[in-house]
């Protein structure tokens, strides 16, 4: 009888052991998610620190743009004549117009109202 006995007694320290070892598993369980939860580590972070964050972006920022500067090139800027300056201004004047001109045909096409003038008086409409 001792032996039942024991063996229960083995029972409940094995059952008692493993709700201690799963309590503290919870536990660690709970501190790795907090550890590894990155967006809200960051977020905490910023509200409790939000200067340290604004001084350390622009400081990255700062570096960031020293380290990627580019030599500038020489700029040879060309002369044209007023012939060109003309023309430049006829055509940045005429592309709205030519564009609004162009739609316009293009939708009566596409609609049918010029079918009448492609056809003739063919009779087909």
């Amino acid at each position: 009888m001792d032996q039942k006995l024991s063996k229960s007694q083995q029972i409940e320290r094995l059952i008692r052991s493993g709700d201690v070892a799963r309590s503290v598993l919870t536990g660690e369980v709970a501190s790795l998610k907090a550890k590894l939860d990155v967006p809200s580590r960051v977020r905490n972070s910023l509200r409790g620190h939000p200067s340290v964050w604004l001084l350390g972006s622009a400081a990255a920022g700062l570096v960031a743009s020293m380290l990627f500067r580019r030599k500038s090139a020489p700029v040879v800027k060309k002369s044209r004549g007023l012939p060109w300056k003309i023309i430049a201004l006829l055509l940045t004047v005429v592309r709205p117009m030519a564009k609004v001109w162009l739609t316009g045909h293009v939708r009566n096409y596409l609609t049918g109202t010029n079918l009448h003038r492609a056809f003739g008086n063919s009779g087909l409409k």
